[in-house]
């Protein structure tokens, strides 16, 4: 592994750090971060697990820290490395989990190479309801026990690789669907930020079908001229 990936590592989970920190109230002192660097596989893994507030307003920048849930959690975790070029950190692997004690309760995955399952999921663990007789049906025949009737063996797909929710998306839910607190200003912040990666999404959605791009931007009145010497080849990775 070379310093450059560990920089680039570096820099983009103090960056994350930092989104956590203005979105969430939290003792930065109480808690720490931990980045591993495997140089045998070339990976970094970086990670984090926070404690939530429940029940109460935002919280003010000049306010005490609310009383922490000895119950619920956030674990942030990212598996980083260079992309095909070698040049460019990518995210290999993300987790977003909401956790309940020492169980996840719900998990926002994203495996970029995972070819049997889609590549960005939430795993739910909890009561299956009228779904757990059908899923018992299903994975009748399967060698895993563990799929039969159990809803969190499920792979629920949530937009692919290229559009899968961001971290932005699972601390906005934390907070407006779960009711756990933030900060002050945490609303408008998650969603500026929303608007950054959704911009950066469209664009490696571009890259994957650029003919397409293309042909959009012409039919809404723009001069589109291909590059000498370029091929608009499609190249979306197929799967999930």
């Amino acid at each position: 592994m070379t310093p450059n990936l560990v920089e680039q590592a570096e820099e983009f989970f103090e960056e994350t750090w930092d989104v956590l920190a203005r979105v969430l109230p939290l003792d930065k002192d109480q808690v720490e971060p931990s980045i591993e660097h495997n140089k045998d596989s070339g990976l970094v893994v970086a990670e984090v697990e926070l404690p939530l507030a429940y029940n109460g307003p935002a919280v003010e920048d000049n306010e005490p820290l609310p009383e922490f849930s000895d119950l619920f959690r956030v674990v942030i975790r990212y598996v980083m490395c260079f992309d095909r070029s070698n040049t460019y950190l990518t995210v290999s692997r993300s987790k977003y989990e909401l956790r309940v004690h020492t169980s996840p309760g719900i998990r926002f995955e994203f495996e970029r190479d995972n070819a049997s399952a889609p590549t960005a999921h939430i795993h739910y663990s909890g009561n299956g309801g009228l779904l757990s007789p059908i899923i018992m049906r299903n994975f009748s025949h399967t060698k895993d026990a563990r799929k039969k009737g159990d809803i969190q063996r499920l792979h629920l797909p949530v937009g692919g690789r290229r559009f899968r929710p961001s971290l932005e998306d699972f601390l906005y839910f934390v907070i407006k669907e779960c009711g756990f607190r933030g900060r002050s200003g945490w609303e408008n912040f998650l969603l500026e930020r929303r608007e950054k990666w959704l911009d950066l999404q469209l664009k490696a959605a571009v890259r994957d079908n650029p003919e397409i791009a293309a042909e959009e931007l012409k039919r809404l009145g723009f001069e589109v001229c291909v590059p000498k010497g370029v091929d608009l080849i499609k190249k979306r990775v197929r799967g999930w």
